[in-house]
């Protein structure tokens, strides 16, 4: 076994066997991140609050009723013997180096400051890490907003926040493709297209038609939560069986989102699929329940009760969440291996049969010339649509899921006569016939402009791939600034968002102060803040900035004021305050 560090510091290793390969991953995430590795274990247990005290405490009490971590000790019964083994080789190499900075009294610096010394590193731990990065990435937080809309200002008000893709709407399958307006049959409400996140993620692959050396182009860009440190490493591991670089996650074995091997590279973005469900009581639900305790630093322990009713843990007295990932043992992780050995696309996508949680649009493109999208994950079948829009009735046993979506059904794409295959976020199907994968899309408008770049591309190199990663060009800063053709701040603007910008900077100020005006005039600003709202996973004010600014973006700028605000508002009168807004 051998570990060497290129000049930018990247570990690269190299070992016999895949149990040593993995061992060697687990020692370079420890050397590396062992503060992280402790942090992503504490959140997933509910442990934050005895570092941090009684500020760590809403994480911890959302973790614990969550039950995560009886659900991934559940997960590790199930998974397949030799995932468990490989995780096991992993988990050693993490305690080797966890054992090795003790010695040596060498633990970051984070760490002592913190006053924690890491606990050893159990194998099941890695499922944990995987779980808590990815449970505040569902469908929840949107159903918690359009709920917090409804109570405040009504449900046609809520209803009007949503509308029609349209024109503007563009699918993963077929690539570029017209969206439909239905989510899916007897579906109560369209597609929504503001965009329930900040940012986005991007992925695209271009066959050999397209470009110079008559070669697939893949290429991936994350848009993940900006934390210190990064969610994702790189990584080079080399054994007998794989050699595969790319982005690891620091606890998580393997190259789960991004890599690439001697003949297949992947890549990931976030399929947006509604895998989350709420359901409210009304009186007391039967559950099983039992009282942990929180520990809290500087302040007496905090007693919490985990109730887990037929519709899911309750993570409020009367609110129970229903998640993908935690609905049936979640055996993802038997999916990891094979990646990693896969010789090509159609290997690789069939090798995603076990994946369950989060969903993905997962792209990648292999030497013998193949591209292809797959969407891999759970999909569940909702028995009734309206569960897809806001919190129901838990006591309402016609609503609720019937199994999921099957592998087969789940869409997939090799070799479109495009010469390419993309996600950005956006709706998976254009075909409003398929299967109902979710409402909270992202804005069309990276999808657009991917589509309309790799539409020239005729002998694309690398460095077009890069060029288009760097993109800066606003759809929606244009479309604005057309609306605000009298505004001297915008006037002659491309639309490029450069550092220097003072136009983007502008730009970015109007779109601040139109949102807070919506926010103020609609009476929203009045509750989003309250501590009951701030609650894991409910909106937050975050969550209520990204839906409300976007829906300022879509080519009906009428949509920018909620229709029914008790004010009237309209986009005519609060373009000038607006504006001044963002001038001061």
């Amino acid at each position: 076994m051998e570990i060497l560090r290129d000049e930018l510091g990247v570990p690269h290793c190299y070992a016999g066997s895949e149990r040593d390969a993995l061992f060697a991953q687990g020692w370079v995430h420890a050397k590396d991140r062992l503060w992280q590795l402790e942090y992503d274990r504490r959140r997933g247990s509910g442990r934050i609050a005895e570092v941090v005290g009684p500020r760590g405490l809403p994480s911890d009490l959302f973790h614990r009723r969550m039950d995560l971590v009886e659900s991934v000790r559940r997960d590790w019964l199930a998974i397949a013997p030799e995932s468990r083994d490989l995780l096991e080789a992993y988990a050693r190499g993490v305690n080797a180096a966890r054992q090795a900075m003790l010695s040596e009294g060498s633990l970051s610096r984070d760490l002592v400051l913190a006053g924690v010394v890491p606990e050893p590193w159990e194998a099941w731990h890695c499922l944990l890490v995987f779980r808590v990065r990815h449970i505040l990435m569902g469908s929840a937080r949107s159903k918690c907003w359009r709920a917090l809309v409804t109570e405040v200002l009504g449900e046609g008000v809520a209803a009007s926040l949503a509308g029609p893709p349209g024109a503007d709407q563009i699918a993963c399958v077929p690539p570029g493709a017209p969206c439909g307006t239905a989510v899916g049959p007897g579906a109560a409400h369209p597609i929504v297209a503001e965009d329930p996140v900040a940012g986005g993620s991007n992925n695209w692959a271009l066959s050999g038609s397209r470009t110079r050396s008559g070669m697939p182009l893949l290429a991936g860009d994350p848009h993940r939560e900006l934390e210190m440190p990064n969610v994702y490493v790189q990584g080079h591991v080399s054994c007998a069986e794989w050699d595969v670089l790319g982005f690891s996650i620091p606890g998580v074995p393997g190259f789960p989102h991004f890599g690439h091997n001697a003949e297949v590279a992947w890549s990931i973005t976030h399929a947006m699929v509604d895998d989350q469900d709420l359901y409210r009581f009304e009186s007391r639900p039967e559950a099983t329940r039992r009282m942990e305790t929180i520990e809290v630093r500087g302040a007496d322990p905090v007693e919490v009760e985990v109730v887990i009713s037929l519709r899911g843990p309750l993570i409020a007295p009367d609110l129970a969440l229903c998640w993908t990932a935690t609905e049936e043992a979640d055996t993802g992780f038997d999916a990891f291996w094979p990646m990693l050995r896969s010789r090509s696309v159609l290997e690789l996508f069939e090798a995603m049969r076990p994946w369950a949680a989060p969903a993905h649009n997962l792209v990648a493109a292999d030497r013998s010339g193949t591209i292809g999208y797959q969407t891999r994950g759970r999909v569940p079948r909702r028995l009734r649509p309206e569960a897809a829009w806001m919190p129901v009735p838990g006591e309402d046993h016609s609503y609720g899921w019937s199994g999921w979506v099957p592998f087969e059904e789940l869409p997939r794409l090799l070799d479109p006569d495009c010469g390419f295959v993309f996600s950005a976020n956006n709706p998976i199907l254009a075909d409003p016939s398929g299967p109902y994968f979710g409402m909270d899309t992202a804005a069309p408008w990276r999808a657009r402009r991917i589509v309309a770049r790799l539409s020239e591309l005729r002998s694309a190199v690398s460095s077009d791939m890069e060029a288009l990663h760097r993109d800066r060009v606003s759809i929606p800063a244009l479309s604005l600034a057309e609306r605000l053709r009298g505004w001297s701040p915008l006037s002659s603007w491309d639309g490029e968002m450069l550092e220097e910008s003072y136009q983007g900077a502008a730009y970015g100020m109007l779109r601040r102060a139109l949102f807070l005006l919506v926010m103020e005039r609609s009476g929203l600003a009045r509750h989003v803040g309250r501590p009951r709202r701030s609650r894991p996973p409910g909106p937050g004010r975050p969550g209520a900035s990204c839906t409300t600014r976007r829906s300022g973006t879509r080519s009906s700028w009428r949509s920018s004021i909620p229709r029914g605000c008790p004010t009237g508002a309209t986009w005519t009168p609060s373009r000038r305050p607006g504006t001044s807004r963002a001038r001061t």
